[in-house]
């Protein structure tokens, strides 16, 4: 007696789809996905990088955050040094210097809070360095509007002779036109030095800010 076709046909097709063991069960094998010719996956190379696309590489942050905010530091404790220097003249002068002195003085230690803040990588030690700067550029030019009620004051206490005085006051214009110019350029100077972490790519600073 033959087997019919069926059994041949469903005989076959196991065969196919696997290996047949003498207890008579079929397993199959599977395999990873390969091209049909066997190609190997073409790989696109960055022409700027020199490396595939799809390689990301991790750069340390910049240093620069730390370094100027080291440098902010020490230009504050210079100008509260200064200020403690100068406390005695400040003191005798009295008046408007008074408050000048108290107002370079927070000023200072906004510098150093802001530049320690800076050495951790922290946005808002710029931030705060930036403000300081600003408050100092306009302390500055109000400071420079008040020389001719300086020049007056000295006048009258007898610091300064007729002579110097009519010296003095035929350029006291000129003399607060070059002192705003100078203010508002060595401002602007420091301001861009103490900016420069935020014009850094990979500046590694944090997402805290003064606002919000």
């Amino acid at each position: 007696m033959q087997p019919d076709d069926d059994g041949k046909i469903e005989l076959n097709d196991s065969v196919i789809s696997g290996d047949i063991h003498q207890s008579g069960d079929v397993h199959h094998h599977h395999y990873p996905n390969q091209s049909i010719m066997g190609a190997p996956e073409s790989i696109i190379i960055d022409p700027y990088t020199g490396l595939p696309e799809n390689v990301i590489i991790i750069q340390q942050p910049s240093s620069s955050a730390k370094v100027v905010g080291i440098l902010v530091i020490i230009w504050g404790v210079l100008n509260l040094g200064g200020e403690a220097y100068s406390l005695g003249d400040t003191l005798a002068i009295g008046g408007l210097f008074v408050g000048f002195s108290a107002i370079n003085v927070l000023i200072s230690g906004g510098y150093i809070a802001g530049g320690v803040m800076m050495t951790s990588y922290r946005k808002k030690g710029v931030q705060i360095c930036l403000l300081m700067v600003i408050i100092s550029a306009i302390m500055s030019i109000v400071s420079v509007a008040f020389l001719p009620d300086i020049l007056d004051s000295a006048i009258e206490d007898g610091d300064l002779t007729d002579d110097e005085a009519e010296a003095l006051e035929g350029y006291s214009g000129a003399l607060v036109g070059v002192g705003i110019a100078v203010s508002v350029i060595c401002n602007g100077i420091c301001g861009l030095i103490v900016a420069i972490p935020l014009m850094v790519s990979n500046n590694g600073l944090d997402d805290s800010s003064l606002i919000g």
